[in-house]
């Protein structure tokens, strides 16, 4: 399934600004294609400002890096100050960029809370309490190994080390006389030498998409999935651009069963409904900035649309967008525009058949070199009606920081007959690119 992306028709730019509702249509042109992809080879308005194509083929996986270790993210919630009553442990979350998470609590006479932490093997962590007159104490032990860290009997109200295993520690608070105390966790990032593989999975299915490695991204998810496999970790979900929560993800051990067996995959808890989704274990701020809905009538992207399909043969196009979305992907203060549109007729019997008209596609306005351009994503179109011809509906499922660079990335679905796949694009500086991958057909 063809994924790299062009860079197509253009409209000269008076200044290097953002993109706005008012702005000037670009004129597109494309060769005509049949229930195809579009072309690789972009056509400019001056030959002189042409944007070189790209290549289509999915970027070579970077050098393989050792499996290593997941540091506990950073989840984009603050920590309650007071706990409420408990069932279970209480997980222990970092606000977003910090590495330390202070607990104000208060227990009666011979109660205990628990707390969960999950860390790497050899991350640094500081755990004190303090309370009136030291009334107050600490436990701590691996959930995994059962290996103490602290007893209760050690009277000394702080532990420090390097911690021995990836895994959740379980620090249990314990009092025998009410009294209000203050518990501070600090668990140090790891060295740029020891930094992890940070995956990046697809909720819906638990398939890994892949994940980066000191903002380089990892291709094979059979390597990330290596370094996954010292335990369970919490994973911070987001569903359109928008933090979700924490879950715990299971370490995967072999591909999942089935026909789609052969993707690896993360084990979510099976009552959990992670459709449209982005499961990421990072340690950092994924949505650094939202992105905005325009009105789905705006005239100027109904337009480009219509004149887009045209191109492809299209005569009459019916033009139906379902999300237009304007964000800064770069950071850099200009405004980009993701449109995606569908009008698919003829899925209504069961088979995967195409009437005349039918497209679904995802477009891309940015500006390059103060020229503003318009990059088909992804994009499935039916001049004429096709008996057996998998049209595909295109959504996005969120646009995030990946790799911990600033830069946002797209996160797209397919859903077709009997299949799915999600692909993630990176904005590079003359176009976009697919850089991660992951699907399956019945």
């Amino acid at each position: 399934m063809k994924k790299l992306i062009l860079i197509l028709s253009l409209l000269w730019l008076t200044a290097c600004t953002g993109i706005e509702d008012g702005d000037a249509i670009p004129t597109v042109f494309f060769p005509t294609v049949e229930a195809t992809p579009i072309p690789n080879t972009p056509i400019a308005e001056n030959p002189a400002t042409a944007v070189p194509p790209t290549e289509t083929a999915m970027p070579q996986p970077v050098t393989a890096v050792p499996p290593t270790e997941t540091p506990i993210p950073p989840p984009a919630t603050p920590v309650p100050t007071e706990p409420p009553a408990q069932s279970g442990p209480m997980r222990i979350e970092f606000a977003p960029e910090t590495t330390s998470a202070t607990i104000n609590g208060t227990l009666a006479a011979g109660q205990s809370i628990e707390y969960l932490a999950w860390a790497a093997a050899g991350q640094w962590a500081t755990v004190e309490i303090s309370s009136p007159n030291n009334v107050a104490n600490f436990s701590m032990v691996g959930v995994k190994d059962g290996q103490p860290l602290k007893r209760l009997e050690n009277e000394r109200r702080f532990w420090d080390g390097s911690l021995p295993l990836a895994q959740d520690y379980l620090i249990r608070v314990h009092t025998l006389t009410e009294a209000d105390y203050t518990l501070i966790l600090t668990i140090d990032p790891l060295t740029d030498l020891l930094q992890p593989i940070y995956p990046i999975v697809d909720g819906m299915t638990g398939f890994l998409l892949g994940g980066s490695h000191n903002g380089e991204w990892v291709t094979d998810p059979f390597v990330v999935l290596k370094s996954l496999q010292d335990g369970e970790r919490p994973y911070q979900l987001y569903a359109n651009s928008t933090f979700q929560g924490t879950i715990i993800g299971q370490p995967p051990t072999t591909p999942f069963d089935g026909p789609c067996g052969g993707t690896p995959g993360v084990p979510f808890p099976p009552e959990s409904d992670l459709s449209n989704m982005v499961a990421l274990a990072v340690g950092w701020e994924a949505a650094p900035r939202q992105p905005q809905l325009l009105p789905l009538d705006t005239d100027i992207y109904q337009q480009a649309v219509a004149e887009f399909l045209q191109t492809q043969g299209i005569a009459n196009p019916e033009v139906h967008l379902t999300s237009l979305q304007k964000i800064d992907l770069e950071g850099d203060g200009l405004d980009e525009v993701l449109i995606t549109a569908t009008h698919l007729t003829g899925l209504g019997n069961g088979l995967p058949t195409a009437n005349a008209g039918d497209y679904s596609l995802v477009l891309l306005r940015k500006i390059v070199h103060g020229t503003l351009v318009t990059i088909p994503l992804e994009v499935r179109l039916f001049p004429e009606a096709v008996e057996l011809a998998d049209p595909v509906q295109y959504n996005v499922l969120g646009i995030l920081d990946l790799n911990g660079d600033g830069t946002l990335e797209i996160v797209l679905e397919g859903s077709y007959y009997e299949g799915r796949f999600v692909t993630v694009y990176e904005s590079v500086p003359q176009a976009v690119q697919a850089v991660l991958t992951a699907g399956c057909r019945l």
